[in-house]
């Protein structure tokens, strides 16, 4: 009896590691986004005496994403936007979508879900209105946020 429920275990184990092995993170092509603004201006949310929101800059822009999806057409996945770190420190990013992608928050060196399930079309499209916040004492120039999209395929 010790023999089977040892052997269950490692088929358990094999089918597991099978299915992790499976699935692999690969970057998608977004070459064909157009950004809203080139520059979006960074206002502080709060001035004057009463400031309670310390040194906080918010900003906000629309950004048409173009996911070319084509290399996994008919499978299924997972899309994540991802902000790296940044060197100005914490960024904190939230979006609302047009439905196509999932609205959600990002903060920089870390990614967000923005869409789960079958890949049925060669390119996955939404208009994405984007409210970024930052330290403002740490924008000391113009500063460019890199963010990227990856797939994990099922």
């Amino acid at each position: 009896m010790k023999y089977i429920v040892s052997l269950i275990g490692i088929l358990s184990l094999a089918l597991l590691l099978q299915h992790v092995a499976v699935a692999a993170t690969f970057r998608v092509d977004d070459t064909a986004t157009l950004l809203g603004e080139s520059q979006v201006k960074m206002r502080w949310r709060s001035t004057g005496v009463n400031n309670t929101s310390g040194h906080i800059v918010d900003g906000a822009t629309s950004v048409t994403i173009r996911l070319n999806t084509t290399p996994w057409l008919n499978k299924t996945g997972q899309i994540y936007m991802v902000l790296p770190p940044q060197p100005i420190g914490q960024v904190l990013v939230d979006w609302s979508t047009q439905g196509k992608l999932l609205p959600g928050t990002l903060i920089s060196g870390n990614r967000t879900l923005v869409y789960a399930g079958p890949i049925q079309s060669p390119i996955i499209e939404d208009t994405i209105h984007v409210q970024i916040h930052s330290d403002g004492t740490k924008l000391l120039s113009i500063h460019k946020l890199e963010f990227y999209f990856e797939i994990d395929v099922d």
